[in-house]
């Protein structure tokens, strides 16, 4: 029989420094090579700040952590770039021909989201009394036909659906874009964007202007998107060219610090330093957004890249903690960010016209909050149930799988057929049967009798990918 000595329990040993820094390290995201959730969690940030701002009611506590398209960098910029990112990086790899058709597919899905919420809300315009975000000058349009030739050619939005023209038009740029990277040409594609932006900047906005109905001006903003698709694509060959970088985290630091800095100068109206103030906000601090929007200097873009590796390091540093709180919320947001975005669009006229609905920004943020996170709540419901959907139809009997094909096509020509059908095509604009237009203007019913405010964009113009798109491995 082993004899047991009885006695004080022995002390416990401290954690030592490499266990701290072992629970540190636990915190980052863990890289398998397969989906990267980073991308989504940040998109998904991206379109919940795009929806809350879109909505209003500025005094509810979303709105601190929104930006309120007011600060140095958009929801809509840091989509715009993950978006790039994501189509470059699932490139890599795949058999010759596949990413543009893949691309092909993605940009006719987008069209038809466009231009069937186009036509959408202008019949919901023209039947029913409801309050809609944005509307549009009937003195553009000669009558229905000439309505939806606009809209089917992308030059015209109602809805807030310009935003979705940018990204069309930016995809479709990608097509040729990829073709070339996969070539072997991704210095020439560069040159291309580069002196493309160049020329913007030296010539002005107003040369550079497309025609097409886009919220931000496509050839300015183009380094976010395709400067984005780039480095996706090299993502493998960067990460490995950072790595071999003396004195990196001391770098990354230094851009932390410098993003804090600057936004605490921001937020008190630059008034320690004006002069810095004009650089990074092309001379516009009270509205920064408005010139990045219609030309994207220098400067504000250097900044905007500051902010996108701020937000990547903190994504990939703080993974596990981000994760656990708002995953559940923003992952499923930013896997489905068409859906998610269309989503939004509709989510807002239907809480503007709740009995109830503050009208006004003078409510209390309490109220306002209430408000918000019933809507964000909506949304995301929304999401859920179209996976549910999406599951159902990919059940694999033939009729489900036609439906899946093309109902969204289906879809819009019934609501073109309904638009013509349900208006005088003989009238001229300013007087179509049933339209109620007077003097060029479009109304929204009863919408000025409940004093309706009218809600502006916010400037955040997005474009998507689809969370599908970006089921792939890293083929590096």
């Amino acid at each position: 029989m082993t004899a047991t000595t009885l006695g004080p329990n022995p002390r416990p040993t401290p954690p030592s420094a490499s266990a701290g820094r072992t629970r540190r390290r636990s915190w980052r995201y863990a890289d398998d090579g397969r989906r990267d959730l980073r991308l989504d969690l940040l998109r998904g940030y991206a379109l919940a700040a795009m929806s809350v701002n879109h909505l209003g009611l500025s005094t509810s506590l979303f709105h601190r952590v929104s930006g309120q398209s007011s600060f140095l960098i958009s929801a809509a910029e840091a989509f715009l770039f993950i978006s790039g990112y994501t189509i470059g990086w699932i490139s890599v790899g795949r058999p010759p021909g596949e990413n543009e058709s893949r691309l092909w597919g993605r940009t006719w899905v987008l069209y038809l989201a466009t231009t069937g919420v186009t036509l959408g809300m202008i019949l919901v315009a023209l039947h029913t009394d409801l309050a809609l975000w944005a509307g549009f000058e009937a003195g553009e349009v000669g009558g229905p036909f000439d309505a939806i030739g606009q809209a089917a050619t992308l030059r015209l939005a109602v809805g807030g659906v310009d935003i979705l023209v940018a990204y069309i038009l930016f995809l479709l740029a990608t097509i040729p874009a990829i073709r070339a990277i996969e070539r072997g040409r991704s210095l020439q594609v560069g040159a291309v964007v580069a002196g493309a932006y160049a020329l913007s900047q030296l010539a002005g906005p107003e040369t550079m202007t497309l025609g097409f109905a886009s919220f931000r001006a496509v050839v300015a903003n183009a380094p976010l998107f395709l400067g984005g698709l780039l480095l996706g694509y090299h993502r493998s060959a960067i990460a490995d060219a950072w790595r071999r970088v003396p004195r990196r985290r001391l770098l990354d630091a230094a851009s932390v610090v410098v993003a804090v800095g600057l936004g605490v100068l921001h937020a008190r109206g630059w008034q320690d330093w004006p002069a810095l103030g004009d650089l990074v906000t092309a001379g516009n601090p009270e509205e920064p957004l408005w010139v990045r929007e219609s030309e994207l200097p220098f400067w504000p873009l250097l900044v905007v890249g500051l902010y996108l590796r701020v937000g990547w390091l903190l994504a990939d540093r703080l993974w596990v903690p981000l994760r656990r709180l708002l995953g559940p919320v923003l992952l499923p947001l930013g896997q489905a960010s068409l859906f998610t975005f269309v989503a939004h669009l509709v989510a807002i006229p239907a809480f503007l016209n709740i009995p109830g609905f503050p009208l006004d920004e003078d409510v209390s943020a309490v109220a306002a909050t209430a408000w918000v996170g019933a809507y964000l709540a909506a949304i995301l419901g929304a999401v859920h149930l179209r996976r549910l959907v999406l599951t159902w139809l990919r059940a694999g009997t033939p009729g489900r799988e036609w439906l899946r094909a093309h109902g969204p096509a289906v879809a819009v020509a019934v609501l073109a057929i309904g638009l013509v059908a349900s208006t005088d095509p003989s009238g001229q604009a300013g007087s179509w049967g049933g339209w109620g237009l007077e003097d060029g203007e479009f109304e929204d019913g009863d919408a000025d009798d409940r004093d309706v405010e009218e809600r502006e964009l916010d400037g955040v113009d997005d474009g998507f990918d689809e969370g599908e798109e970006a089921r792939a491995s890293v083929r590096a």
